[in-house]
């Protein structure tokens, strides 16, 4: 009895198989697997199990956690935002929004620099490989479904066209676009000529679904790949300097011009960001809250011109944040991005070779859903395989740079 007892503490206690889990079930919500019976459940077992989990870190694995800077702006989000949903805007909603939040920074996000490094490169390459062989079949059916002209409606959601079997283009193309950059990592690590070649078959199936998708936001991930890679290999620091600082010039001409060219550029959302700009000028320390954000951008102005807000939220994360939880919120999460990625950056400088070209393409991933996350709402609140992802692969890289057991 012991035994067992000590197997199912286990298999409960493995972040591994959680994550694997918890990265399923986000695909599930936005592909035509929704439509099957009982999946639907799998989304309680995961939650429950990342609250198990969630107290396990607090009784005994606090003990294998290294604490480091950037943990500070990220504990701080997470007790400011409590705060915030106890005394500005009590509601149930909001508290299990928090408690998913908590999930992503403590389960999700995991960071285990005691763990052997070969197992925890062993670990990312089995998440890696799941999510790529489930997108080559998606992608497959997807272009199927396109070129066959099917479609099959579930739960009012008529797939097939340029979404394929996911629930919009976006998210079809975004996840192409993240299957790519994955597919050339392994291919890095693969030593089989053989998945060479399945790696480099599958870049070129996601990139023909990814053009065919019609979904923008996916080329910004191209795009952060190639700045990420001259950002890294490029040590210069007045040349670094400029490559932060062009973007955000850019982003600041961007907003100077014709409205109707942005609007039409951001396919309506920077309508979105009109409204909910009001709302922050009046709650800017606390914000309205995630349940009440919908009822309050909705309210700041008379506008029918809100496209994808009840499903889609603000169409960037960065907004929305504020909006939800206020201004210091934001600060702290930027904060803690902004020192995080430094901190990789540090690591990545002192690698050489194959493990810097391995680490610096998984680092462009990071770096590629932040960008999209301008035009998404989709990196903390809800759950989604962007967010899953990006939390997923932050832990790994942070636990496979600073490994120092390889034995």
């Amino acid at each position: 009895m012991k035994e067992i007892i000590k197997k199912i503490y286990y298999y409960i206690d493995n972040k591994f198989y959680f994550k694997l889990l918890y990265l399923f079930v986000s695909l599930t919500f936005v592909t035509i697997l929704q439509g099957v019976p009982g999946l639907n459940l799998l989304k309680y077992v995961a939650f429950v199990w990342g609250i198990i989990l969630i107290l396990l870190m607090i009784i005994e694995d606090y003990k294998r956690r290294k604490i480091y800077k950037f943990d500070i702006p990220l504990a701080i989000f997470i007790i400011v935002t409590l705060v915030f949903n106890l005394i500005a805007y009590r509601n149930i909603e909001n508290i299990q929004v928090w408690m998913f939040n908590l999930i992503l920074f403590i389960t999700i996000f995991t960071v285990d620099v005691f763990k052997n490094k070969k197992i925890m490169i062993k670990e990312l390459n089995i998440i890696t490989c799941f999510y790529t062989i489930f997108m080559f079949i998606a992608s497959i059916f997807s272009l199927i479904m396109r070129f066959s002209e099917k479609t099959i409606e579930m739960k009012g959601i008529i797939f097939g066209g340029t979404k394929g079997v996911f629930a919009n283009e976006n998210a079809l193309s975004i996840a192409t676009a993240l299957a790519i950059v994955m597919c050339i990592y392994l291919n890095y690590v693969s030593k089989s000529n053989r998945l060479k070649i399945f790696w480099l078959a599958n870049i070129i199936l996601q990139a023909i679904t990814m053009i065919g998708s019609d979904g923008r936001s996916a080329y910004f991930i191209v795009m952060a790949m190639a700045f990420t890679f001259i950002f890294v290999y490029n040590k210069n620091k007045y040349l670094r300097f400029l490559l932060v600082l062009i973007p955000i010039l850019m982003c600041g001409i961007f907003f100077q011009l014709d409205k109707n060219n942005i609007r039409n550029f951001t396919s309506g959302r920077s309508s979105l960001w009109t409204s909910a700009a009001i709302v922050i000028d009046e709650h800017p320390l606390t914000g309205v809250g995630y349940n009440d954000l919908v009822e309050a951008v909705r309210g700041a102005r008379e506008t029918d011109d809100l496209p994808g807000l009840e499903f889609g939220g603000l169409h960037n994360i960065y907004m929305q944040t504020a909006t939800v939880n206020g201004i210091i919120s934001l600060l702290l999460l930027l904060i803690f991005i902004g020192m995080i990625l430094m901190f990789i950056v540090q690591h990545l400088d002192k690698l050489k070779r194959k493990e810097k070209l391995q680490m610096t393409t998984l680092t462009s991933l990071i770096i590629g859903i932040l960008v999209v996350n301008l035009f998404e709402s989709s990196l903390i609140y809800i759950v989604s395989f962007i967010s899953m992802i990006f939390w997923i692969y932050l832990g790994y890289l942070v636990s496979i740079l600073d490994n120092k057991n390889i034995e």
